[in-house]
């Protein structure tokens, strides 16, 4: 008897402690990305510092911020050494989190989407997410070398670049090690993430790895709004050197500062 409610204790303790941790977590991801936003769009532009040769269309300045976001059109004319790993890491990040999506949040939408039934769904699942694991951490592990062994690399690099890397690797690594060991029950991690979606918190996965890879992924969250991570809330779309037109000499540009002193100089 005394066992049993230990041990029910113990489920109820880590239900909540998880739960909670992750509330909190994506509580301050949330308002952290949301102040960041919110800076960069009140930020004024006092110039036309568009990168040349700019597009004069708003056409073009839609084709040249697509550019960037899917194909780090920049980074490859700079440098193509890093933009292939760097290029192939963010998109197994991406299908990484459409995985998740697709086969712990909206399981049986997914399946209905793409046409299979669960076996199929989950034979899927574990080749591409299987393929894709150790794609990710194989980039990962050719980015943090080349931070290592590249001296002009490594000089400028400080230790925020490297926590990043490290907390990635060990996020990805422990999630191939439950993928690889076959030691989730998936049916459970499902329920979990139900329960923590819909606020009924339910007990997770008796897996000891799964705890580990979601405090990992709450770190995670925490700390993107206050670091260089920030760029995944679309930081291209608010850099006025790529996302202003080409056009000074056709449109004369008036920055925030001139239309305010032009409304106080009216007012008075």
């Amino acid at each position: 008897m005394t066992v049993g409610l230990l041990f029910i204790s113990c489920v109820a303790m880590s239900t909540l402690f998880l739960s909670m941790a992750l509330y909190v977590a994506m509580a301050i991801f949330l308002g952290g990305m949301g102040w960041r936003i919110y800076r960069w769009i009140r930020t004024p532009v006092p110039l036309k510092i568009v990168l040349t040769p700019g597009p004069q269309k708003f056409p073009g300045v839609l084709r040249r911020l697509v550019g960037e976001l899917f194909g780090f059109r920049a980074l490859a004319k700079a440098d193509r050494s890093l933009w292939t790993p760097a290029w192939l890491f963010h998109v197994s990040l991406l299908l990484l989190f459409l995985g998740h999506l697709g086969g712990l949040v909206i399981p049986h939408l997914a399946q209905t989407t793409l046409g299979l039934n669960e076996k199929q769904f989950e034979d899927m699942a574990q080749v591409v997410g299987s393929a894709v694991g150790l794609l990710a951490i194989t980039m990962l592990v050719w980015l943090l070398i080349r931070r290592l062994l590249l001296p002009r690399v490594r000089w400028i690099s400080t230790f925020s670049d490297y926590f990043a890397l490290v907390l990635l690797l060990l996020i990805i690594a422990t999630g191939n090690a439950m993928r690889f060991m076959g030691g989730l029950n998936i049916i459970q991690a499902q329920r979990f993430v139900a329960g923590w979606w819909t606020l009924h918190p339910v007990a997770p996965p008796r897996d000891p790895i799964f705890a580990v890879h979601l405090l990992l992924v709450c770190a995670l969250l925490i700390y993107i709004p206050f670091s260089k991570m920030v760029h995944i809330g679309g930081a291209a779309l608010f850099s006025p050197t790529l996302n202003q037109r080409n056009n000074p000499r056709q449109q004369r540009y008036v920055n925030t500062w001139e239309k305010n002193n032009g409304n106080s100089t009216a007012s008075s």
